[in-house]
């Protein structure tokens, strides 16, 4: 049995899981406070939430064969050594390592997803493949004749910060028009949330999809449009480089499988003169949905 932790860019999510199957979570979002101090803050909520999970489910640490950590921005040699909430250099594997004295790794949260999502979920069955997690940020990974693709400087494949509009809006990385600025989740919510001019600091992903994006679909459709149609270039843009035989969404934008949102977006890009090779490409979501980080951070 080993234990999955989900870093993200609001909350940590950890999990006990055992293969590829997830036996419980817990998790906890990020206070205002917690970000004045964030790697301790990130420290003092593992511990608890590791405690709380064990606890729950009567539990020793010492049934726990591994500890796995899946981390946004750049990871090397089990250090994060760039993330946006302003972390540079954190040895997060060794102080666990010390903590808990168990084998612990830690690997960019967009590869782990993307590993599960190659070895159990919805893209076992091909060996050219994009992953595009899309939450918080974007991250994501490639696969190419079923080898995931590792440069050998940093974790690499940071699809979110490639250039999406010159001189666009600044990126917490420092760069301008990124890709996550335009077509993150928090992107599409900051968005709609300032067109209907709500306070949407409380409202989840879900209430947005699920609730707000239908009682005002009027009002906020040309906000959506705007979404689909920068999500598009970023997509195909992908697509062009990697000649993928699948692109997969992980993240909180798996959960709009079915949904009009991912229809029309599958719709534009499979529009002709949308990428260089013209034809259908197949697009899915994560078969884990956004558990995948937590499972793939134990593999």
């Amino acid at each position: 049995m080993k234990i999955g932790i989900d870093l993200g860019g609001s909350h940590i999510g950890i999990g006990l899981v055992e293969n590829e199957n997830l036996l419980d979570t817990v998790d906890k979002f990020f206070s205002s406070e917690d970000r004045k101090d964030i790697e301790n803050a990130i420290l003092r909520n593992i511990d608890e939430l590791i405690n709380e999970l064990l606890n729950k489910n009567n539990i020793r640490l010492e049934n726990i064969e591994k500890i796995g950590v899946a981390s946004p921005g750049t990871v090397t040699n089990g250090k994060i050594t760039s993330w946006n909430l302003g972390i540079q250099n954190f040895d997060l594997q060794s102080k666990l390592k010390e903590k808990y004295n168990l084998d612990v790794k830690i690997r960019n949260d967009g590869k782990c997803a993307a590993l599960v999502e190659k070895i159990y979920g919805s893209m076992k069955d091909y060996d050219d493949c994009v992953f595009i997690n899309i939450g918080t940020g974007i991250g994501g990974a490639a696969f190419l004749g079923g080898k995931l693709l590792e440069p050998k400087k940093y974790s690499g494949f940071e699809f979110g910060h490639m250039t999406l509009v010159k001189d666009g809006i600044e990126c917490t990385c420092g760069k301008k028009g990124c890709f996550e600025r335009y077509c993150s989740i928090k992107a599409l919510k900051n968005r709609i949330t300032n067109t209907l001019h709500i306070d949407g600091s409380d409202i989840s992903g879900q209430y947005l999809r699920e609730q707000i994006m239908v009682q005002y679909h009027d009002e906020v459709q040309d906000d959506i449009n705007e979404f689909i149609d920068y999500l598009k270039i970023g997509v195909c843009n992908l697509i062009d480089i990697f000649e993928p035989e699948i692109v997969c969404f992980g993240g909180s934008f798996s959960y709009y499988e079915g949904h009009p949102v991912l229809n029309k977006l599958i719709e534009e890009i499979n529009k002709p003169n949308s990428t260089f090779n013209r034809g259908e490409h197949k697009i899915t979501t994560a078969y884990f949905k956004n558990d995948a980080g937590i499972i793939g951070a134990t593999l």
